[in-house]
């Protein structure tokens, strides 16, 4: 029988007032906080390849920065005629999206007759995607919401919304509450800041793999991909292709391929997840009826499963081998709703419910779970609880004072060696 671990068994916090700066070669590193810029200095060698990163509350757009010159306003548009860009749109992305541009143009552009005929189509098609793979609406807070959902602590409110580190280079992208993207990378001139007028709301922002300059951006109307250029003209140079698709927004999450390849993204306001091939601005919608709207996505780091969760206690892992048809196998938890997940080695999963006490259950996924044949009862795979998370309280001294470690999960990271996994607890609001 596995042994489920509790946080009663980590060691008490120190009471001290020392903050935790390194884990090197498996030992933890300590300071005072009172000394902590001269304490820093032996440490100053691992840091040697790594930016300088400063976020404060003065860096915010101001009406002054906001008339900062930006890419899309060195070019002028090339205007055709609407019925040019249907017969376009018609050929490369099918009638529905022809439908939604001439219902979205003006009636003298396409005649009075045309424009009711096309939007008596798109509110038919809207109707039907609400009816069948979309909800309703989102409420504005509490469970469900887009702050809900997203894997930032406090992120209506906090400075720093969402950040990301480059797999293959010390270079951080941050996302700051003015929606403003500062790529950070050691020896750079200066820091670029990359602003869009459709980048509002970013919730989740993913580097590509193998593509030193090419970012991915969750928008409340769909994904920006941002090619950057480094250089003391990189925030004219750098640009960003939107991508949409309709009902499929506000975004919460994107994920790209561990080869670079393919992007995924998603919306609790829509039960489909988008695939997305950016090389041609296409993307094919992943439908399962059931699950409510989806909140995240992640894939295995050898890219062969990928896992989505739903606003409801749904999940899915969908085998992505290439040898066979993309499929999915349903999954579901007793409460609530899978609020973090993340794959490890030997595509070992582990995911937590947002419902307190919160559990940290492990799915190893190695053998195919999704063979055809009827398993038998000794075959059947079941997800196995293997931390409980539940609040403790660790007295720091002989006066009661104490901290409270524990709760539900905002995000959880496991390390390529599987040997460490790091979690962010939800703060708790105590109400004096």
């Amino acid at each position: 029988m596995i042994k489920i671990l509790s946080l009663r068994e980590f060691d008490c916090p120190s009471a001290d007032d020392l903050a935790t700066v390194a884990l090197i070669e498996d030992v933890l590193h300590y300071c005072d906080c009172d000394n902590l810029t001269n304490e820093l200095r032996p440490f100053a060698k691992y840091l040697r390849d790594y930016p300088e990163v400063s976020i404060t509350s003065d860096i915010l757009a101001t009406r002054e920065t906001a008339r900062t010159a930006c890419a899309g306003d060195l070019f002028l548009p090339v205007y055709d005629s609407i019925f040019r860009r249907l017969a376009s749109v018609c050929r490369e992305k099918g009638l529905i999206d022809a439908v939604c541009l001439a219902a979205s143009a003006e009636p003298q552009e396409i005649t009075p007759i045309l424009h009711l005929i096309a939007t008596r189509l798109k509110w038919m098609l809207d109707l039907v995607d609400k009816g069948i793979y979309q909800k309703e609406t989102l409420p504005t807070s509490g469970s469900g919401s887009v702050a809900d959902v997203v894997h930032t602590r406090d992120w209506e409110t906090s400075l720093a919304r969402c950040i990301s580190w480059h797999p293959h280079c010390a270079r951080l992208a941050v996302v700051t509450w003015d929606d403003r993207i500062r790529i950070f990378t050691r020896g750079a001139p200066i820091i670029p800041i990359l602003r869009h007028g459709a980048q509002k709301s970013v919730c989740c922002i993913n580097w590509r793999p193998f593509a030193g300059k090419e970012l991915a951006v969750a928008c409340h109307t769909g994904v920006l991909v941002w090619t950057i250029e480094l250089g003391a003209a990189s925030n004219i140079l750098s640009h960003a292709v939107l991508l949409k698709q309709r009902n499929h927004a506000p975004v919460t999450s994107v994920r790209w391929h561990p080869q670079g390849d393919l992007l995924v993204s998603c919306s609790p306001a829509d039960t489909r997840m988008i695939i997305w091939d950016t090389s041609k601005k296409e993307g094919v919608p992943l439908r399962r009826v059931g699950g409510d709207g989806l909140c995240f996505a992640r894939w295995s780091s050898c890219g062969s499963h990928l896992f989505s969760a739903s606003c409801r206690n749904i999940f899915r892992i969908w085998n992505t081998g290439v040898a066979t048809l993309w499929h999915a196998d349903k999954w579901t938890v007793p409460n609530g709703r899978v609020a973090v997940a993340c794959f490890g080695p030997n595509l070992t999963l582990l995911f937590a419910s947002n419902e307190d006490p919160a559990t940290i259950f492990s799915l190893p996924l190695q053998e195919n779970i999704f063979d055809v044949k009827k398993p038998s009862l000794d075959d059947v795979k079941l997800a196995v609880p293997l931390m409980d998370l539940t609040r403790v309280n660790f007295s720091l001294d002989d006066s009661g004072s104490y901290v409270t470690v524990g709760g539900r999960i905002t995000a959880m990271e496991w390390d390529p060696t599987g040997r460490y996994l790091a979690i962010l607890f939800q703060p708790i609001h105590r109400i004096d």
